[in-house]
This record gives structure tokens, sequence and C-alpha cells, in this order.
């Protein structure tokens, strides 16, 4: 079985401050935010407990309602 990428998309702004919708897929959020929220995470409750406890799951989710994304079905 082969697993689909999923995108996600969000509310963003441009240099003059006017908005657009902008889609990642969930290979660019974990290069540029998964190793940023494992440190910190990491720091919060320590290496032992957030490798046994949290995943990309985890991650994507907080990613999720951070930037008020949602996944794109299209």
């Amino acid at each position: 079985m082969v697993a689909l990428m999923r995108y996600y998309s969000y509310t963003e702004f441009d240099d003059k401050g006017l908005e657009y919708i902008k889609t990642i897929s969930e290979d660019e959020i974990r290069e540029t935010y998964y190793s940023y929220w494992y440190e910190q995470t990491r720091n919060k409750y320590g290496k032992e407990y957030t490798d046994a406890t949290f995943c990309f799951e985890d991650c994507l989710e907080e990613w999720i309602v951070v930037n008020w994304a949602w996944e794109v079905t299209e």
C-alpha cells in the first residue's frame, strides 16, 4: 500500500500585507518545522519521553493548529 502525499493550505501574507492561500505538502512541513518542533518538545518533556511518546503526526497536528491550516482534499 502506497501512502498518498497530503497537502495543507493556510492564509499567508505577502510583503504588501495582502493575504493569499499557500499550499504545502506534508514533506515540506517535515523539512521546515519538524526539527524545531522536536527540539522544543524534547526541551519540555525530555528526550526519552519525547522519543517514546511523540511522532510526526503529533507535530503535524500542532502545525495545523498554529497555522489555522486545513487539509486539501481536491
